[in-house]
């Protein structure tokens, strides 16, 4: 039997040590410690590593491809911008490597009408990245933020279009509350 704390858990979920204490206190279905000792709370590394995979909080060695992905399930960000290549630091929206947008990661309190409809806001980096999805096109997955550091599966989305014309974007931005939405992209679920 291995043992393992917050820590060594932190490390095989690729997330943060907050993020398993979170699961920890939060979450009923999180394995029961083996032992709470003056060092903190120790578990058996098997029970721990079936509960990972059962809730999608896997490592990057554990997943061979974004294939695995499982609509509905939870992901940290670091764990979706390791399986996809992406910077986990710089906390975007549309994930990147070299000159291609790997993945979308959204939240409902800015996009409302998110995963079809994410509006974007007038920073220079933010049109920057939707500009550049613009000219890529096709289909990416897309992520969904729950809470801190949990991220839904949706599934694939096809970018339909980027648009600048406010008629098509001014109704969400009032609705979303926002005054700095110049533009919007525009995806439906693809079919592959």
């Amino acid at each position: 039997m291995e043992l393992v704390g917050i820590s060594e858990i932190a490390e095989l979920a690729s997330t943060t040590r907050s993020a398993v204490s979170n699961w920890v206190v939060r979450d009923p279905s999180f394995p029961t410690p083996l032992a709470s000792l003056a060092c903190g709370q120790i578990w058996d590394k098997d029970d721990v590593e079936g509960w990972l995979v059962k809730n999608s909080h896997l490592t990057e060695g554990k997943m061979n491809t974004t294939e695995n992905l499982q609509v509905g399930h939870l992901y940290t960000h670091d764990y979706i911008c390791q399986a996809f290549g992406g910077d986990a630091k710089s906390g975007t929206y549309l994930p990147q490597k070299q000159q291609t947008i790997l993945c979308g990661c959204f939240t409902k309190t800015m996009n409302p009408g998110a995963p079809e409809c994410i509006l974007v806001g007038r920073g220079p980096k933010i049109i920057a990245k939707a500009e550049k999805l613009a000219v890529q096109g096709g289909v990416i997955p897309v992520f969904l933020k729950i809470d801190t550091n949990q991220w839904q599966y949706e599934g694939k989305y096809e970018l339909v279009k980027f648009s600048k014309n406010p008629e098509d974007f001014e109704s969400k931005a009032i609705a979303a509350d926002r005054s700095d939405v110049v533009g919007a992209l525009f995806f439906r679920r693809s079919a592959i």
